[in-house]
Order: structure tokens, then C-alpha cells, then sequence
């Protein structure tokens, strides 16, 4: 219902006239944006069609490169071999994507992780999955897990970690971890008892008590703690292999749940199953 008041008649009158005209060119303006929008559809899914990895673009400054696909689907992105250095980019990722499920940044040289969360002060509640390895991590700090508490599956392979004493709450913000990967992560031959303890002590105070598989392969290790697997009551798969260990002798009653120790060294694979 219209209703068009005015002290003037001529001025109502008139309007009223050339209200069909109005309607008309509203409802041609209506269609014209949904041509457009299918038109645009359409091209969108021809650029696919063409070229099926567009559907795969990043948004905000990761678009920019090549090596990072983003799947809007799946609530992943993965940026490898991308060389970077900037920190940053987490942030970057957080900004542009709010519910994602997996995050991969590998082959870039970071060096050194910030003092803040790695994603900022928005939380990634819905993230399960983070690798950041092969990135030349050297330093690590406590606060850049913070954020991530439903995170489950956790790679930091192949980076140069030293660990320092202000590491030793790494883990907290993560309880629900499963899966650990710090496989050839910590290269350096300083003091190696020294960062041993101070991964233990990482361990402990992170109650891990969902962890499932510890990978600490490649780590050119000759001994390891006798409480070990202690802090990981669900613990299901120790991986030790092509370290330097000349024998294992860890606390029996934290291996109870423990179905594989894989200790192999070179082609063969040694286990321990316990049931």
C-alpha cells in the first residue's frame, strides 16, 4: 500500500503517475543484479572449469602466492615451500579465515616464533590440526599455542629447536593433543641432557593425558628418561627409531597401554607390543 502525502497536488499527482514507472524500473534494477550475480557465477565456474586450481585461491595477502591453497570446503590452508619469513602471515590467516580445521606452513624461515598467540588474539577454537614443520624454528615461546584449545594433531618436524626454561608452558593451552611429531626437531649437540630435562618438563605440566603417538624420531638420541612415557597415561605408539640408543630401559608401569615402541635404527623395525 502507497500512501503519498504532499501540500502540494500537482507535486502528488504527478508522482503518482509516474509510479508504475518507478515500480517498473525497480523490478528491472532487481533483475539486472541477479543476472549479474549469475553471470558472475557463471564465470566463476567456467575459471574452475578452465583452470581447477583457482578454486583453491587464498584470500587477503596469501593469494599472492602460488604455493598456498586455501579449501573454503574443508577449512584448510597450506602454504608449502613458500619461503617465508614473516611471522606474520598466521595473523594473516586468522584475519581472512575464522573457522578453520587445519593450518600448514611448511618449508619457510621463521627462526624465531613471536612472544604472542601465533594466530593473534582471535581464538582458532575449531582447529585440529597445525603443522608447522621444516621452518628453521630455532626459539620457541609459551604463549603462541594460546588460542588453539581443541588442537589435536601438532608437527613440528624437521626445525632446529633450542629449548630455554621459560618453554616449560609450550603445551598447557593445548590439552587435547593426540598426535606429537617433533621428529628431527632438535638437532643441536649443546647440552642435550639439559634440553632433555627441560622437555620433560614441558611434558609434565602440559597433562597430555589424551596423547597417543609421540614422535621423537631422528633426534640423534642416546638415552632418554625412565619416566618418559609416564605423563601419557593414553599413550599407544613411542617412536625412537634412527636415534642412537644402545638400550631403552623406561618405567614398565607407564607402558602398559603402549602398543608399538618402534626402535629401528636402519631397515628394520623392532616393536614392542604389550598387551
Amino acid at each position: 500500500m502507497f500512501v503519498i502525502q504532499s501540500k502540494d497536488n500537482n507535486i502528488a499527482r504527478y508522482v503518482w503517475r509516474c509510479l508504475p514507472s518507478l515500480l517498473a524500473l525497480g523490478l528491472w534494477t532487481a533483475e539486472v543484479e541477479v543476472e549479474a550475480r549469475e553471470r558472475k557465477q557463471h564465470q566463476q565456474q567456467q575459471f574452475v572449469h578452465e583452470d581447477p586450481s583457482i578454486q583453491y585461491l587464498c584470500r587477503g595477502p596469501l593469494a599472492e602466492y602460488a604455493a598456498c591453497q586455501c579449501k573454503d570446503d574443508e577449512g584448510s590452508v597450506s602454504c608449502i615451500n613458500t619461503q617465508f619469513n614473516d611471522i606474520r602471515m598466521f595473523m594473516a590467516v586468522s584475519t581472512h579465515y575464522k573457522s578453520l580445521t587445519s593450518v600448514t606452513f611448511h618449508g619457510n624461515n621463521f627462526g624465531e616464533l613471536p612472544s604472542t598467540p601465533l594466530f593473534g588474539d582471535s581464538s582458532q577454537s575449531s582447529l585440529i590440526t597445525l603443522n608447522i614443520s621444516a621452518n628453521y624454528i630455532v626459539s620457541l615461546n609459551s604463549n603462541i599455542l594460546r588460542g588453539l584449545p581443541n588442537l589435536q594433531r601438532f608437527d613440528m618436524s624437521n626445525n632446529e629447536i633450542v629449548l630455554k626454561e621459560s618453554d616449560v608452558n609450550f603445551f598447557v593451552h593445548t590439552p587435547l593433543i593426540t598426535e606429537l611429531y617433533l621428529r628431527h626437531a632438535f638437532t643441536s649437540t649443546i647440552n642435550r641432557t639439559v634440553q632433555f630435562e627441560i622437555l620433560m618438563r614441558m611434558f609434565e605440566k602440559a597433562n597430555l593425558k589424551h596423547l597417543q603417538t609421540l614422535d621423537l624420531s631422528y633426534n640423534y638420541l642416546q638415552s632418554v628418561p625412565y619416566t618418559l612415557p609416564c605423563p601419557f597415561p593414553s599413550l599407544q605408539l613411542l617412536d625412537l627409531r634412527q636415534n642412537f640408543l644402545e638400550n631403552l630401559e623406561v618405567n614398565g608401569t607407564c607402558i602398559r597401554g603402549i602398543r608399538t615402541i618402534n626402535l629401528s635404527r636402519f631397515e628394520f623395525f623392532h616393536r614392542l607390543n604389550v598387551k
